[in-house]
């Protein structure tokens, strides 16, 4: 299953604006969205005021096979957008439809990631592995920082080329589909035409859509270390890591 994730500047939309957005895209998958919470309907209206009065998404909204989470995150100057989905949707009139969300002011960037290697590639914790007979040999362990009776090891995800890691105004991330607006060049330190330029070189495919930069570096969604070396080399370009 896929993940789309949307990145904000943290003033330029409400929990609320975005929900009526989302609300609008899901529209043309369906003749009327259909809202749910912890599997229980839930009309709009009721939704609405729920988000008014806590001022977030609640846990548990899911809507045209989709599982949907907002937040904000001040510190970070930065706030977020997930739809994965809870079944399948088709790339194509899938990337269409949320064009919407694309153009939102303050619009940072977003990509699609593949749900199960998203959360490997991101897991720490050595008892999510035991919990599902996963092997841990091999792996890169760190100390958490913690001081005693806290301290563990955890698994070092620093040299993951599918790992996520909040910055001050974006997120270090990529996708095998990203797009990424004007702000995103902004807020990372660097000249996107250089970035176009390094693109082009490594035979990377892209699209100007307005203001906004589509990069396409597979036809497929990463799942797997077979396509290690794209995405090593275009966490590189985006971002000067390996």
């Amino acid at each position: 299953m896929k993940r789309l994730k949307f990145v904000f500047d943290v003033g330029s939309t409400s929990s609320l604006q975005m929900l009526v957005l989302v609300e609008e895209v899901l529209n043309v998958f369906s003749s009327r969205p259909v809202f749910s919470l912890q599997g229980v309907e839930v009309d709009f209206k009721t939704l609405e005021k729920k988000i008014l009065k806590k001022k977030s998404w609640p846990s548990g909204l899911m809507s045209n096979g989709f599982k949907l989470r907002f937040g904000l995150l001040p510190a970070l100057d930065q706030c977020f957008l997930v739809m994965e989905e809870a079944e399948w949707h088709n790339n194509t009139e899938l990337e269409e439809e949320i064009r919407p969300i694309l153009e939102v002011e303050g619009f940072i960037q977003a990509w699609i990631s593949d749900v199960e290697y998203d959360f490997w590639q991101n897991a720490t914790d050595p008892l999510e592995y035991e919990g599902v007979g996963r092997s841990l040999q091999g792996l890169p362990m760190r100390s958490n920082g913690l001081p005693p009776p806290l301290d563990q090891m955890e698994i070092d995800t620093s040299g993951n080329p599918g790992r996520n890691v909040l910055r001050q105004g974006y997120v270090e991330a990529i996708g095998s589909t990203m797009w990424l607006g004007d702000l995103f060049w902004e807020r990372v330190g660097a000249d996107r035409l250089s970035k176009i330029s390094l693109l082009e070189s490594h035979g990377f495919k892209f699209h100007e859509l307005g203001k906004i930069l589509k990069v396409i570096t597979s036809k497929n969604i990463f799942f797997d270390n077979s396509t290690l070396e794209k995405q090593r080399a275009l966490r590189k370009i985006l971002f000067d890591v390996s």
